[in-house]
């Protein structure tokens, strides 16, 4: 995930459309629709006199629609100019002279919406929608405001109101694909971005748009580069950046988003261009160091991180980062060392405890690793990695029934999750727990068919229980899906050597040797089949290594 902070000197994602739902602010144009006569609401209130002739009703009428279009033409000139005060005070001249005229309450609602109202602002749109419930430009507004108070289905639904008034409205059509694109919808997103952009799908590079929608155009990038629509993202954010110039904002823009699609490599040219022009820039320089790593590019990410972290030292995500690049480069220490640097500036940092817990278990310290397992989950029980992790540390130290209580608890969260019902069964299998094992393995097995593992502790349960038949069936059928599957070479060579088919056994063990020669219990088991088969000098060989493995495994955890 890319960091951003906003400063005073360079405002943080100031076009980038899925960062929240308030930059959707497509608004201004819309007021022009609000004051034509032809949206004038002929539903005002009618003065009374003694008995007027029709010619002098007829006068009246259009001496007071007249007055009003007037005070509404002000009001939106003083609004578009700035003055919010003023506008504001003869738009209310407008509503108290004709209080069911819906362009005046939806230009009222403008006005408070600019001026931070929202509360008022939204009443007015209601109250104008409730005169006239198609108006497409307050249907608009009104979806604007609810996105930007984060009520985003509310949003759409406004929106796609506005759209079945006013299929055209390019307001409405490229703000419900931006809210689109924020909830990662990409197939509904890109289809309204491109027709808000004047994109035929059929000849993508015969855009109409005008240099004044590079915001609509960043969107849509953005939409594409997180599809996998890779060629189409590059051309468009090519277009961007001839049309961008030397807009420093736009260019670091136009590169997160290619970024956070994982367009990496296109992303940190734009990133570098950037720093030229804004040299000096904690943002730029930690995202080009993120952009930089992810290409394996570490001693330039070093160098670019390095310069944002002394730029701005409070940064946790600096040191997080600085600290990735040192486990790529197998500097556990350093690694280590810059994670604890980022939980010391903040605490609360679940991805620096579960890294550090990490490098711990690689290091076999796994008792060490627990608590920073514990306190990542803790801190954010969303990642599915982490109730994991945090169970296969616990299996490790051979606290089976806490790594099977920790895989439970995750299935609660994560129901029907193939994968936790194979670590429960494992788990269970540990304890001795066979048939709750079995009831696990059997439910993973009933979600991911034919998955080898699962097959391979289904024989090795069913060899336990005297089911030698079952056992060779399942065994084999796990090394057919996976030929390099270690476990079910080692199960079936030690059920073959068990019915003293030695012969066939040790194909078996030899593969499960070149798969994994740090296993004791395979060098035993040929051991047994080469001294079986009276080939000494091999099993006195095998036996050699079985024994100094064991005793090395003395000091080591399980593994899992």
């Amino acid at each position: 995930m890319l960091h951003t902070r906003s400063n005073s000197s360079f405002p943080a994602r100031s076009y980038h459309a899925t960062n929240r739902c308030a930059c959707l602010l497509m608004r201004g144009a819309l007021l022009l629709l609000l004051i034509t006569p032809a949206h004038v609401s002929a539903q005002q209130p009618r003065r009374r006199t003694a008995t007027p002739s029709t010619a002098e009703r007829s006068t009246a009428s259009a001496q007071t629609r007249n007055a009003d279009d007037a005070l509404l033409r002000e009001a939106a000139a003083l609004l578009q100019s700035g003055k919010l005060a003023e506008a504001e005070t003869a738009v209310r001249k407008a509503v108290a002279a004709a209080p069911r005229n819906p362009d005046a309450r939806a230009l009222l609602g403008v006005i408070l919406d600019q001026t931070g109202r929202a509360t008022e602002a939204e009443r007015e749109y209601r109250e104008a929608l409730a005169l006239a419930p198609q108006h497409a430009a307050t249907l608009a507004n009104l979806g604007v405001l609810l996105s930007r108070t984060n009520r985003v289905e509310q949003a759409i639904e406004s929106f796609e109101a506005a759209l079945r008034s006013a299929p055209d409205n390019v307001f409405a059509i490229f703000n419900l694909g931006a809210l689109y694109s924020a909830r990662a919808d990409y197939k509904r997103a890109i289809p309204l971005l491109e027709r808000a952009a004047g994109i035929n799908p059929a000849r993508p590079a015969a855009a109409t748009t005008s240099s004044a929608d590079l915001a609509l155009l960043l969107t849509l990038t953005n939409a594409y580069a997180h599809d996998g629509r890779g060629d189409d993202a590059a051309r468009l954010a090519s277009r961007i950046e001839k049309m961008a110039g030397d807009d420093a904002r736009v260019l670091f823009t136009l590169a997160l988003s290619l970024a956070e699609a994982r367009e990496y490599a296109r992303a940190v040219p734009l990133f570098e261009r950037t720093n030229a022009l804004r040299p000096q820039t904690f943002e730029v320089l930690y995202n080009l160091g993120v952009a930089l790593y992810n290409l394996d590019r570490f001693d330039e990410a070093t160098r670019a991180l390095e310069s944002a972290a002394r730029l701005s030292p409070e940064s946790a995500d600096t040191y997080y980062r600085l600290g990735l690049i040192a486990s790529a480069r197998n500097e556990a220490q350093a690694a280590v060392d810059l994670w604890q640097k980022a939980l010391n500036l903040r605490p609360a940092f679940p991805e620096a405890n579960f890294m550090i817990g990490e490098e711990l278990l690689k290091r076999r310290a796994t008792d060490q690793a627990i608590p920073f397992y514990q306190r990542a989950l803790e801190q954010d029980s969303s990642k599915l990695i982490y109730h994991i992790r945090l169970g296969v540390a616990n299996f490790r130290s051979r606290h089976y029934p806490r790594a099977r209580e920790i895989f439970e608890t995750a299935l609660k969260r994560f129901p029907d999750n193939a994968n936790l019902y194979y670590l429960i069964g494992y788990a269970a299998r540990a304890e001795g727990q066979y048939d709750d094992a079995l009831a696990a393995f059997n439910r993973s097995l009933a979600l991911q068919p034919d998955n080898p593992d699962v097959l391979t502790n289904l024989g090795y349960i069913a060899n336990q229980r005297g089911q030698t038949e079952e056992s060779e069936r399942l065994l084999r059928r796990a090394i057919a899906l996976d030929p390099k599957n270690f476990a079910a070479h080692h199960d079936l060579g030690r059920l073959l050597v068990k019915l003293k088919r030695y012969a066939e056994a040790l194909p078996l063990l030899e593969r499960g040797v070149e798969l994994n020669a740090n296993d004791p219990g395979i060098h035993y088991q040929l051991f047994t089949a080469y001294s079986r088969l009276k080939r000494k000098a091999e099993a006195d060989r095998e036996l050699a290594i079985f024994k100094r493995f064991e005793e090395a495994r003395k000091h080591d955890p399980t593994p899992l």
